[in-house]
């Protein structure tokens, strides 16, 4: 964890080298700029989520009251986050000294930050799958994972994202449902 409160002359740095490395960023990507605009691109807010029933005779469950989460494509990145909760993470009290927090408040850290989930980094479309290559993540396993983030999408005109994860078996097809905000 960075402490930018003991290094005025570290921030300063860092924000010289993001500076730098955000103009080698846009001078070098012109590959992904040059791409044909995609169906998918867009900024996303979940609107829904449906889950597969226990058995196979079970009638899958539709979940509508959710946190909030975005999905935001543009031309060759993807940003992801969401709240993955029916419920507001709970609010957490200042702490007493961030620099020495006790066992109590790292839980409670945890609790609110648990649920939470961010990604983001390129991706492509090959037919109906679209295929997401994390670059940063709240996860270092997903930030490392060599196997990339698939997903067989399906649009119901402009405005109606559904992703099917490829990754869960065919029999439990846990499926998502975003809406176009922009």
């Amino acid at each position: 964890m960075y402490s930018f409160r003991k290094s005025p002359a570290a921030l300063a740095g860092l924000l010289a080298a993001s500076t730098l490395l955000v103009s080698l960023g846009a001078a070098g990507s012109a590959t992904a700029q040059d791409q044909k605009k995609t169906t998918v691109e867009g900024v996303w807010k979940i609107a829904e989520v449906v889950l597969p029933g226990a058995t196979p005779a079970d009638k899958a469950t539709t979940l509508t009251n959710l946190q909030p989460g975005l999905l935001i494509f543009t031309k060759g990145y993807y940003s992801a986050t969401v709240v993955r909760s029916q419920q507001a993470r709970p609010a957490v009290e200042p702490p007493k000294d961030p620099q020495n927090l006790p066992d109590a408040e790292k839980i409670a850290r945890f609790e609110q930050w648990q649920p939470f989930t961010a990604n983001a980094g390129t991706y492509e479309v090959k037919g109906s799958t679209i295929i997401r290559r994390a670059i940063v993540a709240k996860s270092v396993d997903v930030m490392t994972s060599s196997t990339p983030i698939t997903a067989e999408f399906k649009l119901e005109g402009p405005n109606t994202l559904w992703l099917t994860p490829t990754d869960r078996a065919a029999t439990d097809p846990l499926r998502v449902k975003y809406t176009r905000v922009e």
